[in-house]
């Protein structure tokens, strides 16, 4: 079950009306980049990325599990007494969530390196074949025909942008929308779906290919164990015309609490 939080995302991405990225942006002293900002947003009218607005959603599930990294962090960092308690939380938070950087430098990776092979273009196989390889037999079995790949979608009607992973036909015709997330998995768990998996395919493919037609649009996540190398997790989605009327209910409640409405900038 989702919750709502005004701050639940600490950094947002962003992309122009056009569907350019503006994840960063120039420094006023021309010194290097920064991380853009909302205000950034309001100035340039830039549209916020689908996981950005999907990031409004608290997961209690993810919360509790960052508390019991925090908690065990404590244990392996312990304080000197020469230390303040400012600095010596802030090394615990740091060590707690390493392995979370290390986790998003790997699915990077892993996502390069398949957009690379989906494309026909050489990547390393030596690194990243394990988890490259069962993902492109899994479309080929399935039967899909990509027509784009890492197309980016805008929806100025609503307020949005975003990136897609893979856009397909089936061997009935029909479209269909693809998404890859890496996963840490254990051998006989279940891997699942979540809501903001849904939402976020319901988002890319009614802007895609239309509000009426979500509902006959084929949705599928592709899990890659990160931690099993060859597991690869097929999650085919059902309707998701539920799915887009709640992302747009999301819109709406993520502009009332940002205080900003996208659809409005630029005009």
């Amino acid at each position: 079950m989702a919750i709502l939080t005004r701050n639940a995302v600490k950094t947002a991405h962003w992309y122009t009306r056009e569907g350019e990225p503006m994840h960063r942006i120039m420094k006023a002293d021309g010194s290097g980049d920064r991380a853009t900002t909302i205000k950034d947003a309001k100035r340039l009218g830039l549209l916020p990325s689908v996981t950005s607005i999907i990031g409004i959603l608290a997961k209690p599930a993810l919360e509790t599990w960052k508390m019991n990294q925090v908690a065990l962090a404590t244990l392996r960092t312990p304080k000197t007494e020469a230390e303040t308690a400012e600095y010596w939380c802030q090394r615990v938070c740091d060590a707690a969530f390493e392995q979370v950087e290390d986790a998003a430098d790997t699915g990077t990776k892993v996502h390069a390196a398949l957009e690379a092979a989906v494309a026909g273009e050489p990547y390393d196989t030596a690194a990243w074949g394990v988890y490259v390889q069962p993902v492109l037999d899994l479309i080929s079995r399935e039967g899909l025909t990509v027509t784009a790949r890492e197309k980016r979608v805008v929806n100025t009607g609503h307020g949005f942008a975003g990136t897609t992973d893979l856009l397909f036909t089936h061997g009935d015709g029909l479209p269909g929308i693809l998404d890859y997330k890496t996963k840490k998995t254990k051998p006989g768990e279940k891997v699942s779906a979540y809501d903001e998996h849904r939402l976020q395919l319901a988002a890319y493919g009614a802007t895609e290919y239309g509000d009426a037609y979500i509902g006959r649009v084929r949705a599928i996540n592709v899990f890659v164990s990160t931690t099993e190398p060859g597991r690869v997790e097929f999650v085919s989605h059902g309707d998701l015309t539920r799915d887009w009327q709640a992302f747009k209910l999301l819109a709406s409640l993520w502009r009332y609490a940002k205080g900003y409405d996208p659809r409005c900038a630029g005009s």
